[in-house]
């Protein structure tokens, strides 16, 4: 079989589908692995605390506290608690109602992961804990606050863990491969890789479409026409030099910052910077080529003059990143038959009905859930939203339907410290185990020119259309 995408979602699948003892599973990725999304997340493996807001969500929120305790104990290397502090604002929500949602939040966390429990800080704690607050927001802003615990994770570490140990259990994986063509046959799919070293035909009983914003357009290309219409949006984040704060990072606790227009604001210490985000904006362009959302950069800012004890805080800035998520707002069912009749969707996917173009709605209330599809009348999964924490669940879930189709493997093996060879890798190859920042995209000088341009290395050999 073969997985298209080495994301998270995509490597997840490979790590459980080899874990399982069923071989012949390959992966192929168009860039580097954990080269997406993947390796622009806020670091976090939590929960979710601000989706308790909606009651659709909670169900969610429990899998991924599940999957958090799961990832501490066997990932301990590249997973670890971090603390919060969650001031209370005088004019936002109550106390109590802060006390109530920490107390639910942890009874979602039906696994023990040996947390600490949520309390309520005294001022001095909390300038001890968060002293990058500014001394205004502590006096007049602040009524309370609370300390409460999640995970921090390197998580572009965690793809290549993960895709590293599925190779030792059997599994394969390319980088710089582009699926440049897909056809189906009576017992499967053959199909047509491109990379460096020239093109090679393949062929599969089973196709998994993980490639994140590329999913509906990879549909598009190779003939189907998708079930699932998705919105994409960005979320970006600023890292701040150490300095831009009088106290070093690795000393500080994380600050969890409920802003007035109601978005939860991430300020983390974090590789021995600063960490500051995320948004939520709508794409402008394509995933190819895109513009970074024009006021982000300002509201990230804004948001740091406002609360944080920060001078000039735009010259503190020494990198930005940006990841795109992909939301699942429709699906469709009854396209057992329908193929691709518009040659223009396959030549401008982005601009199919498949991919929302404008939302005048807010988005916090979407769900994050990923949406597993199955394509009528073949063995096609397609993977769309989904949060970096619950990649091991759902990888389990789409392992689970594939053994069944293919009659063979035994269960899943992920759940296990033994399936990522971690005690082998370490000494024989630390370099795994280092976040390499040139994955993530969107360095400094590319907010000031505004543009992101993503190309292949087989773009100038004329392969115009990516995965």
């Amino acid at each position: 079989m073969l997985i298209v995408g080495g994301g998270i979602h995509g490597v997840g699948i490979l790590h459980d589908l080899a874990s399982r003892r069923i071989g012949g599973v390959h992966l192929a990725e168009r860039e580097r692995l954990a080269s997406g999304t993947s390796s622009r997340t806020t670091k976090l493996m939590h929960g979710g605390l601000r989706y308790l807001a909606h009651l659709s969500q909670w169900g969610l929120v429990r899998d991924a506290l599940r999957e958090r305790a799961l990832l501490l104990k066997n990932l301990p290397e590249v997973v670890r608690p971090i603390p919060f502090v969650l001031p209370v604002f005088r004019s936002g929500r109550p106390s109590w109602m802060i006390r109530l949602g920490l107390r639910l939040y942890e009874s979602l966390a039906t696994t023990a992961d040996d947390l600490p429990r949520a309390r309520r800080l005294g001022p001095h704690e909390l300038g001890e804990l968060a002293p990058y607050l500014h001394s205004h927001v502590l006096q007049h802003e602040i009524s309370t606050a609370f300390l409460f615990y999640e995970a921090q994770m390197q998580d572009d570490v965690i793809v290549r863990l993960a895709a590293r140990a599925a190779a030792r259990l059997g599994a394969t994986y390319a980088e710089e491969t582009f699926v440049d063509r897909v056809e189906c046959d009576g017992q499967g799919f053959r199909v047509r890789l491109v990379d460096a070293q020239g093109v090679n035909e393949v062929t599969c009983r089973v196709l998994v479409n993980a490639a994140g914003a590329w999913c509906n357009a990879n549909l598009l290309r190779w003939g189907f026409l998708p079930q699932v219409t998705c919105l994409l949006n960005v979320g970006s984040h600023l890292v701040l030099s150490p300095s831009a704060i009088p106290a070093n990072p690795d000393h500080c606790a994380a600050a969890a910052l409920q802003h007035e227009d109601g978005r939860l604001v991430f300020f983390i210490p974090w590789a021995g910077r600063w960490l500051l985000g995320t948004t939520e904006s709508q794409l402008e362009g394509t995933p190819e080529k895109w513009t970074h959302p024009p006021g982000d950069r300002e509201y990230l800012l804004n948001i740091a003059k406002q609360y944080l004890a920060l001078v000039h805080p735009g010259e503190q800035v020494i990198e930005a990143f940006c990841g795109i998520r992909t939301i699942p707002i429709v699906r469709r069912s009854g396209r057992a038959s329908s193929r691709v009749t518009s040659g223009s969707w396959t030549q401008a996917p982005f601009s199919s009905p498949f991919y929302v173009r404008k939302w005048n709605h807010e988005t916090a209330s979407l769900s994050r859930k990923a949406v597993i599809d199955e394509y009528p009348g073949h063995r096609l999964v397609s993977i769309y939203g989904g949060k970096f924490t619950t990649y091991r669940a759902l990888s389990e879930t789409v392992g689970d339907r594939i053994a069944q189709w293919l009659g063979q493997g035994g269960e899943c093996g992920t759940k296990a410290r033994q399936a990522w060879f971690l005690d082998d890798l370490q000494p024989a190859e630390a370099h795994l185990f280092r976040s390499q920042a040139e994955l993530r995209q969107g360095r400094i000088s590319d907010w000031n020119s505004g543009r992101v341009i993503r190309q292949p290395s087989f773009v100038n050999r004329g392969i115009a259309s990516s995965d």
